[in-house]
């Protein structure tokens, strides 16, 4: 059977400095990026297409020490290219860069209670994690833009958002929460991200 190529294995050796990543590091990346990729087709193997940041070890090294959030936001097809149109817009306004983006079109949902996807478009963005109040009420907004548009977080990928926009995004929380309830009495299946998103009570 067909197996891959080995990928030849890069390193980033250290923690790059704050100012490593601006505006004119990142057109100089997106623009060598799309050099090599161009608009064309091709037959990629799965661990490329799917995994491009494997091939670099220590990746996150590029964003210094404080890291970065990825927030992946999904728009429903209705209101998608108005949604992300304002979320980039709010992101630009901000100087609030997002060095790595990933836009991909959603199919159907499953019929989980906490299903994430629904068909739309979701796009996820590496946002440099700078702390402070400034960047909590910048997620906040974002969350707010997220919600005009009825779109929802990916949660697999929060770290940032409040109880109140969750149960907003996901609408049968309540539904999940009586089923927990029933097989979980004692509530031994729980995280920190369940409590803060108030997916499960108690501290």
């Amino acid at each position: 059977p067909w197996t891959p190529p080995p990928r030849r294995s890069k390193t980033v050796p250290c923690f790059m400095p704050s100012f490593v990543l601006n505006r004119l590091s990142g057109k100089l990346f997106n623009a060598l990026y799309y050099r090599r990729h161009g608009d064309r087709q091709r037959i990629e193997d799965y661990r490329s297409f799917f995994y491009p940041l494997d091939a670099i070890h220590h990746w996150n090294r590029i964003y210094g020490r404080r890291g970065i959030v990825q927030y992946q936001a999904l728009f429903p097809l209705e209101s998608s290219r108005e949604g992300l149109t304002t979320l980039l817009e709010h992101l630009v306004r901000h100087g609030a860069g997002a060095y790595l983006a990933v836009l991909k079109t959603a199919g159907k949902s499953s019929n989980g209670m906490l299903s994430y996807l629904f068909p739309g478009h979701t796009l996820a963005m590496d946002l440099p994690h700078s702390g402070g109040a400034k960047f909590q009420k910048l997620m906040r907004e974002l969350d707010a833009i997220l919600l005009d548009h009825g779109g929802r977080l990916y949660l697999a990928k929060d770290s940032q958002a409040t109880a109140g926009a969750f149960a907003r995004m996901y609408p049968r929380l309540e539904e999940f929460r009586k089923v927990k309830a029933r097989v979980d009495p004692r509530g031994r299946f729980v995280s920190s991200q369940a409590r803060r998103l108030g997916i499960v009570e108690g501290p």
